[in-house]
């Protein structure tokens, strides 16, 4: 089985981190994850020209091309952002905006879909995020999981958290084995 992490962060930083430990938990169900950093990678915004309405193919050719097929062959896909201005990060939410296709033509795509959340301050608004992220599952025919909000963390250590979120990615890798 393989999860594919779709990191809105950069290598190194908090969310990287907890999608790390994360994927161990998910390891420990016999799930292989690939983290993908979109960040570093060269992916253009959604120009809303609608050419993906035709036959479902988004017409912009750059890296997102990676992440369709990586999408494709993914049975778990897991979102993950810090928290900015109580949404998703930019690099994540281009994206989410790039599956645009999928409105109009089905294609294959993970059975289900979860989240990882951080936020700097003690009482960050995960609530749009979320909404942002279930939305996306819902369009695309994937079970909703659940999410992990991790608050405070510019306050924390990611030690402080990485069996949080490790408990967390056992927590999905069980839930995924049992819905099969």
């Amino acid at each position: 089985m393989k999860a594919l992490i779709i990191c809105g962060s950069r290598k190194g930083g908090f969310t990287s981190e907890i999608c790390e430990s994360f994927s161990e938990g998910l390891f420990l169900h016999d799930v292989d994850s690939d983290i993908v950093f979109p960040i570093e990678m060269r992916i253009g915004h959604c120009t809303g020209c609608g050419e993906c309405s035709k036959d479902g193919k988004c017409i912009i050719r750059d890296d997102m091309d990676d992440i369709y097929r990586a999408f494709r062959d993914a049975d778990i896909l897991v979102l993950a952002s810090p928290v900015h201005f109580s949404g998703p990060s930019s690099s994540i939410k281009t994206v989410i905006d790039r599956f645009q296709p999928l409105w109009f033509k089905k294609s294959d795509h993970p059975a289900c879909a979860a989240a990882l959340m951080s936020g700097g301050g003690k009482g960050p608004n995960f609530t749009n995020s979320i909404s942002i992220f279930k939305a996306f599952s819902i369009t695309t025919g994937m079970k909703w999981l659940g999410h992990l909000e991790i608050p405070d963390t510019d306050n924390k250590n990611t030690v402080d958290v990485m069996g949080q979120s490790k408990d967390f990615g056992l927590k999905i890798g069980s839930s995924f084995k049992e819905g099969k």
